[in-house]
């Protein structure tokens, strides 16, 4: 036999009945029957759902998900549904964040089928009092989470102590000589790790973690051992070029090699990726100002082309270049002064004066990729710019391929997923590392909900199920039982305080509550929503003394809201 929820009495009256008896009221509702089997075959199957197809397909499935967000009436609504499902809620122009109706994003950031997130746990979005602060000026500027925050860690009443707290929120908790970390007061060390702005950054792949890293050097690396006393920056090399983790000995041998040299170090290495390492940081380069006799240099065939590089000559032949190399710079008649070999006398100049500083090809490829490293979405962005293109092959030892385009689009946008694909199946170890460090096409790796997921959503379709019933009895304990929680969607999905009253406007429950909480009459809604917005929020301050909506989730001025919203509906109920 199932169980029915139920409410003696109205208004205040009726609240204080259902606080006292809504916890046992529950526990029996849970065992109904019914709702034990739905949610049984629901949590053993939402997590096998890897499309909105799938998941719109199953009505049983479809029907707990649309519940637990309190969407049960878009249940034949499938191609809607569909639309923000795929959507990204990061994205601005999405279907979805141009809805305004926090249930239909909460949705969509939990299942993650249109973000690279994948599903989140409701309560990662909606448990969090402080999940819509993504910056410290944010926090700063919102006194009311301000103060929780500060509660949270013991702090209280340090809220206007605003540049002090900046530096605190800005700390990298990670690194031990970081503001935060160097304060006697573990506390506040504990303040700033509920929001963790100065955490490092996380990187989709590895050429964005390499960039990253390295651009942090701002005065450049020195040295090898500079590079190998950076642990992240030396993972995110050994990533990039898919290298063994081997000894500091054996990298620095590497790093430092001549790689001009055929008898150096790296070149007896029989794995060229050691190689293309080498050659990218640059730190064993000879020092080609020390050359003075034209042989040597012509001897080096690798530094040699390196060096016309810098004046973007080729190589006219040893005889042409030894006659350049030899001018007399002063002597008009000479080899390089005359006017069919003026575009090499520079390249003579800097050998008889002084070569302008090497620039590593890892900072050339930083330099080109840095202004356009998040918006790289696939191989043919990537070749088309050809002077990123090219400096991405030279970091990698490809310079050879840079006329191959077709081969390097089938390799850098294979799926990476799939062994049989163009560049797995290739020979060339330097074009798989590059294919891995851009990851362009990841391919399908399967959804992994995060545990307690199907719970956390079967809890939620409780919930909601039980002030439905409620609802049955008294439409308004409805809305006060739904109140706290709507009210907190609403304030964890950030942005400014007319933000939240939009949102609060575009929500019919939450609406209902403001409009009859302040006595706003039954025509307001046909109002322009300026006006809408502007007569809330004075009202709100005439009654509360604030004009920002998260404030009113301070205990007792929620308890005072939802109070007063039960009174003036019990007492229009009477009129």
């Amino acid at each position: 036999m199932s169980f029915t929820p139920y409410v003696f009495g109205t208004g205040i009256a009726g609240w204080t009945f259902l606080q006292r008896t809504q916890e046992k009221q529950m526990e029996v509702f849970e065992q109904s029957p019914v709702l034990d089997r739905t949610l049984q075959d629901f949590t053993q199957r939402i997590t096998s759902i890897q499309t909105p197809d799938q998941l719109l397909d199953d009505y049983n499935l479809l029907t707990v998900t649309l519940g637990a967000f309190g969407l049960d009436e878009d249940i034949g609504n499938r191609a809607f549904i569909k639309k923000v499902l795929e959507s990204d809620v990061d994205d601005p122009l999405s279907f979805v964040s141009r809805l305004n109706d926090s249930r239909y994003q909460a949705l969509a950031e939990t299942f993650g089928f249109g973000s690279d997130d994948g599903p989140k746990l409701p309560s990662a979005r909606a448990g969090d009092e402080f999940a819509g602060i993504a910056s410290p000026d944010e926090l700063l500027s919102n006194g009311t989470l301000l103060r929780k925050a500060l509660s949270n860690a013991g702090l209280e009443g340090m809220e206007n102590n605003q540049f002090f707290l900046q530096k605190v929120l800005e700390s990298d908790l990670n690194d031990p000589e970081s503001f935060a970390n160097k304060l006697s007061d573990p506390r506040f060390a504990d303040f700033s790790r509920q929001f963790n702005f100065g955490a490092p950054r996380e990187y989709e792949n590895d050429i964005q973690a390499l960039v990253g890293e390295f651009n942090k050097h701002t005065e450049g690396l020195a040295s090898a051992d500079d590079l190998l006393e950076d642990e992240t920056l030396l993972q995110a090399v050994i990533d990039t070029f898919d290298l063994e983790r081997t000894s500091p000995d054996f990298l620095r041998r590497v790093l430092n090699s001549d790689t001009t040299d055929p008898d150096s170090f790296v070149n007896q290495l029989e794995d060229t990726r050691y190689l293309a390492v080498s050659e990218a940081f640059g730190f064993g380069w000879p020092d080609i100002n020390g050359i003075t006799d034209p042989e040597e240099l012509l001897g080096n065939s690798a530094l040699l082309e390196a060096s016309l590089e810098q004046f973007s000559l080729g190589n006219p032949g040893e005889d042409y270049l030894r006659q350049v190399l030899e001018s007399d710079l002063s002597d008009p008649a000479s080899f390089v002064n005359q006017e069919e070999n003026l575009a090499f006398y520079d390249f003579a100049e800097a050998f008889q004066n002084e070569w302008p500083a090497h620039v590593s090809k890892m900072q050339v490829f930083s330099d080109e990729i840095t202004p356009r490293l998040d918006e790289l979405e696939s191989a043919t962005d990537l070749v088309l710019d050809l002077s990123l293109f090219e400096a991405s092959l030279d970091i990698f030892g490809l310079g050879h391929r840079d006329t191959e385009l077709d081969v390097m689009i089938r390799t850098l946008d294979s799926d990476l997923s799939s062994s049989i694909s163009y560049a797995n199946l290739h020979r060339d170890k330097s074009m798989q590392a590059m294919a891995y460090a851009f990851s362009f096409n990841k391919g399908e790796t399967g959804r992994v909900y995060p545990e307690g997921f199907a719970e956390e959503l079967a809890d939620l379709y409780t919930t909601r199920q039980f002030e439905i019933e409620i609802g049955e009895t008294d439409q308004n304990m409805r809305l006060a039982l739904a109140f706290e929680r709507e009210l907190q969607s609403v304030a964890d999905s950030g942005g400014s305080e007319d933000a939240h009253w939009y949102n609060i406007i575009g929500s019919p429950p939450l609406k209902t509550v403001f409009e009859t909480a302040l006595s706003l009459p039954s025509g307001f809604g046909q109002l322009d929503i300026e006006r809408q917005l502007n007569e809330m929020k004075d009202r709100t301050f005439a009654a509360f003394g604030t004009t920002h909506p998260a404030d009113l989730l301070e205990p007792e001025m929620l308890d005072q809201f939802r109070r007063r919203f039960l009174m003036l509906s019990d007492l229009a109920a009477f009129q």
